[in-house]
């Protein structure tokens, strides 16, 4: 008896040890290989949009579903039970020599956050299983590597990273909507004006549940119209929508863009009820945009998309729905919704000076 009591409570030490000391383990995946050190490393020798989607398929056939985000992070898989809970990101890291100018590429960053027992299990698991399918998606594509020695990995912290993204009106008194992930830990951010003047915005409310964030710039002149927000209504399959923003940021330019489709779904990821599926052509710099209605309202708010050779023209937008709470812990009055019906040429001349450019810094 005394001998399972003992086993027992050093069972429940070990538990809560773990439980208490979550942590954080970043793995470089190179190939089949796991960087740990070493002075050269091979890298995959492509732009990192083509990184991206190797990364995203090889994600895919390891754990089955999974999600990238505007920002270029892939969501692998999220791992919850009583003994601790853990989740996974992947992205393409950039791999730059440091006697050599111009000499680069990508292996993989899977960072892997856990509490409890899963912090130990789950990490060994992604990485070999996850460097088995990279390894066969650059054997079948042929993907061009190379080796490159002396490097330096480009770290990001979160505290100083973010992404360029986009970001709208919807209160006379300046309040902006755009997405939690175009935040990030950030209090304070820019945003570029119609005009080509900027302004910093505060960082008002966060909800990363739903990945909406309110930020608060100096009210702005009447040219300035605040976008009518669907908070009550549902859309429907097939209704035609149109979505502006910044896609890819200043590297396009600073000029508002406009793009066109349909909604697809009702349901998003994985049949996520706060999000609807688009198959209008959406792009790293559109999180945070507004969708509209044919009425010019509001509907949506474009957060992700899925990437791969063999995916196309699957975007999700979170449902205007979600910003009826945070509208009311601000203090927020959108603009009332109208029945007529508009076309998108009058939709973006209405609104082209209602939506902002977050820039990227």
């Amino acid at each position: 008896m005394p001998t399972r009591l003992s086993f027992f409570f050093f069972s429940m030490t070990i538990l809560l040890l773990l439980t208490l000391n979550g942590c954080s383990s970043h793995k470089y995946i190179s190939g089949t290989d796991t960087y740990e050190g070493s002075d050269c490393i091979r890298v995959l020798d492509v732009e990192k949009d083509e990184a991206l989607a190797i990364g995203f398929t090889a994600a895919q056939e390891t754990f089955g579903n999974v999600r990238i985000s505007i920002s270029n992070k892939l969501i692998a898989k999220t791992y919850s039970n009583s003994l601790g809970g853990a989740r996974s990101v992947i992205t393409p890291v950039k791999i730059s020599s440091q006697k050599q100018e111009h000499v680069s590429g990508f292996v993989f960053d899977v960072l892997t956050e856990g509490d409890g027992i899963n912090q130990t299990l789950v990490p060994a698991y992604i990485t070999s299983i996850f460097a088995k399918h990279v390894q066969e998606y650059i054997d079948q594509d042929e993907i061009p590597t190379k080796v490159i020695c002396n490097f330096e990995v480009s770290k990001h912290s979160e505290k100083s990273v973010r992404s360029t993204g986009t970001c709208w009106l919807v209160d006379s008194k300046g309040y902006l909507v755009t997405c939690e992930h175009v935040v990030g830990k950030r209090r304070t951010l820019q945003v570029v004006l119609a005009d080509g003047t900027t302004q910093d915005a505060t960082v008002v409310l966060t909800d990363k549940t739903n990945d909406l964030a309110i930020l608060k710039i100096a009210p702005l002149p009447e040219k300035y119209h605040p976008i009518p927000v669907m908070l009550g209504k549902y859309s429907k399959v097939g209704e035609e929508v149109s979505v502006l923003g910044f896609p890819k940021g200043e590297r396009l330019g600073n000029s508002l863009k406009m793009t066109s489709g349909s909604i697809s779904s009702l349901l998003g990821f994985r049949n996520n009820i706060t999000e609807y599926q688009l198959d209008a052509a959406i792009n790293g710099g559109n999180s945070g945009g507004p969708v509209f209605n044919s009425h010019g309202s509001a509907i949506g708010i474009v957060s992700s998309k899925l990437v791969s050779k063999q995916t196309e023209g699957i975007g999700y937008i979170k449902k205007t729905n979600c910003l009826a709470l945070l509208f009311a812990q601000v203090g927020i009055t959108p603009a009332p919704t109208v029945k007529e019906t508009f076309s998108p040429q009058e939709i973006y001349e209405q609104y082209k000076n209602s939506v902002f450019l977050i820039r990227q810094y």
